[in-house]
C-alpha cells in the first residue's frame, strides 16, 4: 500500500514533469482558459496550428502552456505577467512545431520502438530512467529499490495503470528521438588531426617576434578606386550585398508602470499595518504574513541595509516602528527589535575630491583653500557640490555613507579612523587625487529589525487603463498621420532600425507576434495593441525592403572604402615582400630595421592560440601561418584583417603527449558536441524551411 500511496500522491507532479520533459527533450538534449483573459469568446474549430497537414489542437497547446506556466511559477515563485505569458506562448509554439516535425521525420524514416525495448529499459536499466520516473523507486541510499519497482510493475490499481501508461508514452517518445538522433549524427566524425589541433591551440605556448605595417602609410601612393573597379568588385562580391526582407517601424508606448494611486495604495496599506502594530498586533507576525521578504532573525551592521533604511532607522530607539520608508525596491515598515554593541567600528563620512593635474602645487593650493573654508563653517555639502570631482557623491553633498575597515583605499581609511566625529581633515592624497574628509560619525552598534516590505506594482485598473488608451489610439490613428496624431496627444514616437522576420526587433526584443504582423501588412498600416516589456505598444510600418541584392548606388561608398583598403594592403604587402627578400634567416627578424628604421620589432610570449596573440588578436590569417612555422623560421608577409605582418617563431613549448592523452577524450567530446549542435540546428532549420506551417494563434489570443 505505501508504494500505491506514493504513486497516487506523486502522479500529478509526475505527469506535469513528463509533459515538460516531452516538450523539451529534443531541444535540451540536442542543444536546443489559464491564459485566457485574451481568449476570444466562442469556440473555434480551427486548430491553433497545422504542420505539414497535421493539426496542433488548442487543447494540446493549452495543456503544454499550462505546464510551462506551472514550471515558471515553481521556478520564480510568481505568476507570469502579460509580457512573459507571450514569451511562454511563443516558446511552447516553437516546441510543439519542433515536436511535430520530429515525429513526422521519425515516421518518414520508419523508426520504431517496441514494447520489449521499453520493458527491457525499465527492468534492466532502471538507473537510467528519467528523474521524474526514477525518483519513485529510490531508497534511502539513493539507489534503485528493485523490490519496490517490481511491486509497482505488478500492481493492478487504477493509479498504477495510469502511471505506467504515461511513463510508457514518454519513454517511447524519448527512445524514438534518441534513435532519430543516432541516425542523424551517424555521419559525424572527429579526426585525430582535429583533436590534436584543438589541443595545441589550447595548450601550446608560443613566443614570437613580429612587425606590423599599417597600410594607411601608403595613402599617398595609391590611386582612388575608379568606377570600373567599383563595378567589378560589386559584380564579384554579390553575396556581400545580399539582404533579407526587412521592415522598419514607428511606435508609441503606453507604459504599464504603477500610477501615483498605486503608490498611495501601498503607503495606505503600510500605514494600516503600522496602526495594527501600534494597537498591539505582533509586528513579526505581520512581517511573516504580509511582507514580500521573509523575516530574518539576525543583527545588521552598518552598510548591510539600503542607505534609505539605514538613514531612517539607525538613530531610533528599540521598539520604534519607522516608516513607511521609500526605497528603490518599494516601501518598508521597520521595527527595531534589539540593539547591541558589535566588535567592528564603522565610520560615516563625506569627502571632496580634487584631481591632481599637471601642476600638483596648484591642486594642493586649491585643496587647502577648500579645507580652510570648510573649517571656518562653510556648508560642506555645498562645497562638495561645487568643487568635488567625484560626481557620484558630489550631488549628495559628498556623502559616502557608512563603511568599515577594508572598504576604502589605505590612506583614506587611516585618515577617517584616526579623526574624531565632526572633524574635517586633509588634504589626504590617494591614487584618486586629494581628499578633504569630514567624519560625520563613528559607531559599532548592530540592530536586529523586522522589515515589512511591499513593492509598488501597477494595479489591474492601471494596466487596463493603459491598455484602453493604447486601443483608443490604435483605432483613432488608423488611416491618419501617425506622427501628427501622436504628437497632438503628447505621445513620444519611437522608431526601430530595419529588422528581419523572426529576429529580435531592436528596442523591443524577440516578439513573433509583432514580427508576423509587420511582415504581413503594408506601409502605413497601424497595428493592434501589442504587449511588450514596459507596457502596451501601437506600431505603424514605415519602410518595407524586399529580399535581394542591394543596388550599386546604395553600396557604392562602402565598396569604395573596401577597394581602397585592398589597394593599401597590397601596397603594404609588396613593400614588406621587398624587405623580406633582403632578410637573412640567420640574423632573425630584428635585422629588418636595418632596411627600415621606422619598423618596430615587437615580442609576444606566453600565449596560446585559443586566446589570441597579444598585440594582434585572433586574426586567423596570422594564426594559420604561425601554425605552419618551425622554430626560428620567419614567415612571408601576411595580410591580416587590419595590418600586414611578418612573424618569426622564436619558441614554443614542446608537445606534451602525456597531457594530450589525458585530454584526448574530453577534447573529442567537445568537438563532437559542437558538430552535433551545428548539424542538428541546420537540419531543423532546413526542416522548417521546407515545411508548410500554419500559425492560427491570432484566432485564439489577442496581442
Amino acid at each position: 500500500m505505501p508504494i500505491m500511496a506514493k504513486m497516487r500522491d506523486n502522479l500529478p507532479a509526475i505527469l506535469l514533469s513528463l509533459v515538460i520533459l516531452f516538450l523539451l527533450t529534443i531541444v535540451l538534449d540536442w542543444g536546443m482558459d489559464i491564459t485566457g483573459r485574451h481568449h476570444r469568446e466562442g469556440g473555434f474549430r480551427e486548430p491553433i496550428g497545422i504542420v505539414n497537414g497535421e493539426e496542433i489542437s488548442y487543447q494540446e497547446f493549452n495543456r503544454a502552456l499550462e505546464a510551462q506556466i506551472e514550471d515558471f511559477k515553481q521556478r520564480t515563485g510568481s505568476d507570469p505577467d502579460d509580457f512573459m505569458l507571450e514569451q511562454l506562448r511563443n516558446q511552447v509554439w516553437e516546441q510543439l512545431v519542433t515536436q511535430k516535425l520530429v515525429e513526422q521525420e521519425i515516421k518518414k524514416l520508419g523508426i520504431t520502438v517496441t514494447d520489449e525495448e521499453i520493458t527491457d529499459w525499465v527492468l534492466n536499466s532502471p538507473e537510467t530512467l528519467p528523474e521524474p520516473v526514477k525518483r519513485n523507486f529510490i531508497d534511502s541510499t539513493g539507489n534503485i529499490d528493485r523490490a519496490l519497482l517490481e511491486r509497482a510493475l505488478k500492481s493492478t490499481s487504477p493509479q498504477a495503470k495510469q502511471f505506467w501508461i504515461e511513463v510508457e508514452k514518454f519513454l517511447k517518445a524519448q527512445k524514438l528521438t534518441e534513435k532519430l538522433q543516432s541516425r542523424l549524427l551517424a555521419s559525424i566524425r572527429v579526426s585525430d588531426g582535429e583533436i590534436k589541433e584543438r589541443f595545441e591551440k589550447q595548450n601550446t605556448k608560443y613566443e614570437i617576434k613580429y612587425v606590423s605595417l599599417d597600410p594607411n602609410k601608403f595613402a599617398k601612393e595609391i590611386n582612388e578606386p575608379t568606377d570600373e573597379e567599383i563595378r567589378e568588385y560589386y559584380r564579384n562580391h554579390q553575396d556581400e550585398f545580399r539582404i533579407q526582407e526587412t521592415r522598419r517601424l514607428r511606435y508609441v508606448l503606453f507604459p504599464d508602470a504603477p500610477s501615483s494611486e498605486d503608490t498611495a495604495s501601498v503607503v495606505r496599506e503600510l500605514e494600516n499595518l503600522k496602526q495594527q502594530a501600534l494597537n498591539g498586533a505582533d509586528f513579526v507576525e505581520l512581517v511573516k504574513n504580509y511582507s514580500e521578504v521573509p523575516f530574518t532573525d539576525v543583527f545588521f551592521k552598518h552598510g548591510e541595509l539600503s542607505p534609505e533604511i539605514e538613514n531612517a532607522i539607525w538613530d531610533r530607539k528599540v521598539g520604534e516602528i519607522v516608516g513607511p520608508i521609500k526605497a528603490s525596491d518599494g516601501f518598508h515598515l521597520v521595527k527595531i527589535l534589539e540593539e547591541r554593541k558589535g566588535t567592528d567600528t564603522f565610520v560615516k563620512a563625506s569627502h571632496i575630491l580634487i584631481l591632481l593635474g599637471r601642476d600638483t602645487a596648484e591642486s594642493y593650493k586649491l585643496a587647502k583653500e577648500i579645507l580652510a573654508l570648510a573649517k571656518k563653517g562653510e556648508d560642506f555639502a555645498k562645497l562638495a557640490a561645487t568643487f568635488s570631482a567625484d560626481q557620484a557623491t558630489a550631488r549628495n553633498g559628498g556623502d559616502l555613507g557608512w563603511f568599515g575597515k577594508g572598504k576604502m583605499v589605505k590612506e583614506f581609511e587611516e585618515a577617517c579612523f584616526k579623526a574624531k566625529p565632526g572633524e574635517i581633515v586633509g588634504p589626504v592624497r590617494t591614487q584618486y587625487g586629494l581628499h578633504i574628509i569630514k567624519v560625520v560619525a563613528k559607531d559599532n552598534r548592530e540592530l536586529k529589525i523586522a522589515n515589512l516590505k511591499l513593492s509598488v506594482r501597477a494595479s489591474s485598473e492601471t494596466i487596463e487603463s493603459q491598455r484602453k488608451r493604447a486601443e483608443d489610439f490604435s483605432h483613432t490613428v488608423s488611416g491618419k498621420n501617425f506622427v501628427q496624431e501622436a504628437s497632438a496627444l503628447g505621445l513620444e514616437v519611437k522608431s526601430t532600425p530595419p529588422f528581419t522576420k523572426d529576429s529580435p526587433i531592436p528596442g523591443i526584443g524577440m516578439n513573433k507576434s509583432i514580427s508576423d504582423w509587420a511582415f504581413s501588412n503594408k506601409i502605413g498600416s497601424v497595428s493592434p495593441v501589442f504587449k511588450i516589456r514596459g507596457g502596451f505598444a501601437v506600431f505603424t510600418i514605415t519602410e518595407i525592403k524586399e529580399a535581394g541584392i542591394r543596388p550599386l548606388e546604395e553600396v557604392k561608398e562602402a565598396i569604395k572604402v573596401r577597394v581602397r583598403r585592398e589597394k593599401l594592403k597590397n601596397k603594404a604587402y609588396e613593400y614588406l615582400t621587398t624587405l623580406r627578400k633582403k632578410l637573412n634567416e640567420s640574423e632573425g627578424l630584428d635585422a629588418i630595421t636595418k632596411f627600415d628604421s621606422t619598423l618596430e620589432v615587437k615580442t609576444a610570449s606566453g600565449f596560446t592560440l585559443s586566446g589570441g596573440i597579444p598585440g594582434i588578436g585572433t586574426d586567423e590569417n596570422v594564426i594559420g601561418k604561425l601554425l605552419d612555422l618551425k622554430v626560428n623560421q620567419i614567415s612571408e608577409p601576411i595580410k591580416g584583417n587590419s595590418f600586414v605582418y611578418i612573424i618569426q617563431l622564436v619558441n614554443k613549448t614542446p608537445f606534451d603527449s602525456t597531457l594530450y592523452k589525458s585530454q584526448y577524450e574530453t577534447l573529442k567530446e567537445q568537438i563532437y558536441n559542437e558538430k552535433r549542435n551545428t548539424l542538428f540546428f541546420t537540419w531543423l532549420d532546413n526542416l522548417k524551411k521546407n515545411s508548410k506551417i500554419v500559425d492560427n494563434r491570432a484566432l485564439y489570443f489577442e496581442h
